[in-house]
């Protein structure tokens, strides 16, 4: 159980595409010279030098989520190609944090890398997962590679100078499930909810520090207007009204992140808005409630489970907006149960949400997201509510069916069918990067 929560619940600083992307650089660079992930790995010292070029094949997702976020300490810059050239001067050990220790002499560097037009970054049609980033550095003395993969600290590949150092093979045609996920999806709903009934100390340890964590997020989001300032001008008094307040602190962690605020957040299944979305309606609902914390953890492990559930049937990146549609379903989940329901009460709510915000797009990681969060979060609570009177949404409505399950598999069906989506999404903002005329 441990190890199943450790990989759903992971921190990170700043959005976690460009992170996913400066470490996939920073791993490439460091290949160059030898280094592989093994535990007692040293640092490679001046690792940079002599670098000549940085090729960069990416998934289309990892390119629509890393195209207009602001970087944290980075003074200001954004974008993936700016993310890319940081990771030649970051530590790969760091992993989803290593943009916590960002310094201008790092930003000049890589200012000066991109002055030059030394790093090229490609959308890989053909990428083998939807998670997929490809990065070849070459240097004066050799080349480094480096595949990340599936997950957005897996590194699945390194070679040195051409010769493999880590990792069996090339990417395969399909993606790497891992074990944890691979068991996850071959359960019921209502298996899910049961592995809540018996949980570790060291799982509501981890499931405290997620509370902590993220809730201070959102209150810096709430201390000054950040990105859109959606959570911090919207902001009410817990006793004006409990949607409302929640809807502005969650858009305000969202505001803080996808402005490059150098805040850490607690993930769920690979994204920080995710963790974000998963966890605060639950808490914020159970204490609004006066709930013990023994049920406000199991709840919030019920609202992360599921959200990882999703995940392991829609995939870590799709054309569908996660908060919406896997987050929203989680936390909704977990309002259930925070509220006394079971698992007649979580299906009702997993078709209602996936009735209501099923057509919500993912069109990449900005300061906008912070509206789809609020909106997530407060539909996610309202969906609860409505579950727990019974209200149904009927098997003949769109793409909800009988079941949770069939529903899930259905929303996984549609995130899939919408290549052509993603697509436009693409060619829209690629027309950003030429001026207008």
């Amino acid at each position: 159980m441990d190890t199943l929560f450790r990989k759903i619940l992971k921190p990170a600083l700043g959005c976690t595409e460009p992170v996913a992307v400066a470490l996939a650089t920073a791993a490439a660079v460091w290949a160059a010279h030898g280094w592989t992930p093994a535990p007692d790995a040293a640092a490679v010292v001046d690792a940079a030098d002599g670098l000549r070029s940085l090729r960069m094949r990416v998934s289309r997702n990892i390119f629509k989520n890393a195209f207009a976020i602001l970087i944290p300490n980075a003074e200001g810059h954004k974008g993936i190609v700016m993310s890319a050239a940081l990771g030649v001067y970051c530590d790969p050990r760091q992993g989803m944090g290593l943009f916590a220790s960002l310094v201008p002499q790092q930003i000049a560097m890589a200012e000066a890398l991109l002055a030059r037009n030394a790093v090229i970054v490609e959308i890989a049609e053909d990428a083998p997962s939807e998670l997929y980033i490809e990065v070849e550095a070459t240097f004066e003395h050799g080349s480094g590679h480096c595949v990340v993969r599936d997950e957005h600290s897996k590194i699945t590949l390194l070679r040195h100078n051409g010769k493999t150092t880590f990792g069996a093979t090339e990417a395969a045609s399909e993606d790497v499930v891992s074990p944890e996920m691979a068991m996850l999806k071959n359960l019921s709903l209502a298996e899910v909810l049961a592995l809540v009934e018996d949980l570790p100390e060291s799982v509501l340890d981890l499931l405290r520090a997620t509370v902590e964590m993220n809730l201070a997020a959102c209150r810096a989001g709430l201390s000054r207007p950040m990105g859109l300032g959606t959570g911090y001008f919207g902001n009410v008094e817990e006793d004006g009204g409990f949607r409302q307040h929640l809807a502005s602190l969650t858009a305000a962690g969202s505001d803080a992140r996808m402005a490059g605020f150098p805040v850490e957040i607690m993930t769920s299944a690979g994204s920080g808005n995710q963790g974000i979305i998963a966890t605060i309606p639950v808490v914020t609902w159970a204490r609004a409630h006066k709930l013990s914390e023994d049920r406000m953890l199991r709840a919030l492990a019920v609202s992360h489970l599921v959200t990882m559930y999703l995940t392991s049937y829609v995939g870590y990146l799709s054309a569908l907006c996660g908060v919406a549609i896997k987050a929203g379903i989680g936390a909704s989940c977990g309002v259930v149960y925070a509220m006394g329901g079971g698992h007649d009460e979580a299906e009702r709510a997993v078709k209602i949400m996936a009735a209501t915000l099923t057509g919500m797009i993912c069109d990449g990681a900005k300061v906008g997201c912070a509206l789809k969060v609020s909106n997530a979060s407060e539909m996610a609570v309202r969906a609860a509510e409505l579950a727990m009177r019974r209200a149904e949404v009927p098997d003949d409505n769109g793409i909800v069916a009988p079941t949770a399950e069939k529903t899930i598999q259905n929303l996984a069906e549609l995130g899939r069918s919408m290549e052509s989506v993603d697509q436009k999404i693409i060619q829209i903002m690629l027309k950003k990067l030429v001026p207008a005329q």
